[in-house]
C-alpha cells in the first residue's frame, strides 16, 4: 500500500469513528483469551479501533499498547482510559500495521480484530511472549463475497501457524457492529513456553 492510501485508509476510519459514537465494548476474544489464562506481561491490541479490550484488560491491571492508523479512534481510547483512571495503562500508537513492527516476544497476549495482512499478522506471532496468547479475527472470505484481499479462508489463520503453536479455539463466528454483520474467522492459540 503506498503512503498516500494509507492516509486515505486512516481518513475513512476518522469519518467512520467521527459519525458513530463509542461503545467501548470488548471484543469476545478477550473473555475466552482470560479463560485460557493469559500470563502476566504487557497486551498488543492491533487495529484497535475504540478498543474496549484493551479498557477491560487495563481495568484487570494489564498494560496495553493499542496501535491503530485511526488517530480520531486513539484520542477517543485515549480519553475513555483517562475517564476511567486507566491513563498509565493504556498507551496509544497511530501506525499502519503493514509496516509496524513490535518488539519480538514481548506480548503476552497479541489481539487483531476484524484486520487481515499477512504481514502484519507473521509480525503479531512473532511478538508473542512464550507461553502467551494470539487471538486474531479477520472476516471470512466465503462464497458471495467480493474481493477476498483483506479476507481469510476459514482455516488459514491456524495454518499460518508453525509447531511453536497450540490452537486452542478455531471458528467463523460474527464480528462487526450490530448494523453490519459480517462473517469472520476466529483463531485463539498460545505460543510454546520455549
Amino acid at each position: 500500500m503506498t503512503r498516500e492510501s494509507w492516509y486515505d485508509d486512516a481518513a475513512r476510519w476518522n469519518t467512520r469513528y467521527t459519525n458513530h459514537p463509542p461503545t467501548f465494548e470488548p471484543h469476545p476474544l478477550v473473555a475466552r483469551a482470560l479463560a485460557a489464562g493469559v500470563p502476566d506481561g504487557p497486551v498488543l491490541d492491533l487495529a484497535c479501533g475504540r478498543s474496549g479490550s484493551a479498557l477491560t484488560l487495563a481495568e484487570r491491571g494489564r498494560r496495553v499498547l493499542a496501535v491503530d492508523v485511526s488517530d480520531v479512534a486513539l484520542h477517543q481510547l485515549r480519553a475513555e482510559a483517562r475517564r476511567r483512571g486507566l491513563g498509565d495503562r493504556v498507551w496509544c500508537v497511530r501506525a499502519d500495521l503493514r509496516t509496524f513492527v513490535p518488539a519480538p516476544r514481548t506480548f503476552t497476549l497479541v489481539l487483531a480484530t476484524l484486520f487481515w495482512d499477512a504481514t502484519a499478522f507473521r509480525a503479531a506471532r512473532e511478538a508473542v511472549a512464550p507461553g502467551g496468547l494470539l487471538g486474531w479475527e479477520a472476516l471470512a472470505a466465503t462464497a458471495g463475497v467480493g474481493s477476498t484481499r483483506f479476507r481469510v479462508r476459514p482455516g488459514e489463520l491456524s495454518a499460518a501457524l508453525d509447531e511453536r503453536w497450540e490452537v486452542l479455539a478455531e471458528d467463523i463466528g460474527e464480528g462487526g457492529c450490530e448494523s453490519r454483520r459480517r462473517e469472520t474467522c476466529r483463531v485463539l492459540a498460545r505460543a510454546s513456553r520455549e
